[in-house]
């Protein structure tokens, strides 16, 4: 049983790590996750593919090929998109996805560029993070790794109490075995017939 205590809590050590790496890379790095819902870049990107995608630096328009993630209203995520740059125009560029047999039929600007994917998460790694984002996921191994903490603590609790055990083991002393005799003695001891003459009158 301990084993399989000691297992649990490592896995969901391990877990716990992981789940809690994607947000300590957001908030020291800046970046956001982007899932790809759409075919238009393959094969670069598939669906279901997670972006990291950090902060624009301002010139990401100005040279072909970049791929760029953009909104059709400036800093929207709900309807963003990542394409690649093909043309760069006066005021920004032409975008056209990967997949795409044509360009996009309107311009983007700087103002609509949300970022630049840093990398992607694919595959295996792509569905590992979409399912440790489900909060349901998170109390599960919250929940596993509590009841592997704390459950084993009471039971060293118990078996590392020596006062308990004192008390259950001690024995209780048994008389002196010198000192029965002695008071048995005593007791039947007989009287001397002086004691019993009158005083006065020896015998």
């Amino acid at each position: 049983m301990r084993s399989i205590i000691l297992t649990l809590r490592t896995l969901s050590s391990i877990a716990l790590v992981a789940l809690a790496v994607p947000f300590l890379w957001a908030a020291a790095s800046g970046d956001y996750y982007m899932t790809v819902t759409g075919v238009s870049m393959r094969p670069t990107y598939e669906v279901g593919d997670v972006l990291v995608v950090q902060a624009p630096a301002g010139d990401e328009l100005a040279t072909p090929g970049t791929p760029v993630v953009v909104s059709f209203a400036a800093g929207d995520t709900s309807d963003q998109y990542v394409h690649r740059v093909e043309t760069v125009t006066e005021d920004g560029a032409i975008l056209k996805g990967d997949g795409n047999d044509i360009s996009d039929p309107l311009p983007v600007t700087q103002e609509q560029v949300l970022g630049t994917p840093r990398f992607a998460l694919q595959g295996t790694w792509a569905t590992l993070f979409r399912v440790s984002e489900l909060w349901a996921v998170r109390l599960i191994v919250g929940a596993v790794f509590l009841i592997a903490l704390f459950a084993p603590s009471r039971r060293r609790a118990r078996q590392a109490d020596p006062a308990a055990a004192v008390a259950v083991a001690a024995p209780v002393p048994a008389p002196a075995p010198n000192a029965e005799a002695a008071v048995r003695g005593t007791a039947s001891a007989p009287r001397h017939s002086a004691d019993l003459t009158p005083a006065g009158h020896a015998r």
